[in-house]
């Protein structure tokens, strides 16, 4: 998995996640098209989002725990 500055980078398709992941093993993917190897589209969605993960991290744990 992928941080730079608060950011999350999906292993998939390398689109910024900013939402909560998906997770298998140590990688960490956007969404389940990515999650099994298929092209996505959630790139065209990002602006939907928040610009950072702050309300998410919670949810999240990017320490590697």
């Amino acid at each position: 998995m992928a941080w730079y500055a608060d950011t999350l980078w999906c292993d998939g398709c390398g689109v910024e996640i900013r939402w909560i992941p998906l997770k298998k093993n140590k990688h960490v993917f956007c969404c389940q098209r990515c999650l099994i190897g298929e092209e996505c589209d959630c790139e065209d969605f990002q602006d939907e989002y928040p610009s950072n993960l702050a309300s998410q991290e919670s949810s999240y744990s990017h320490t590697g725990a």
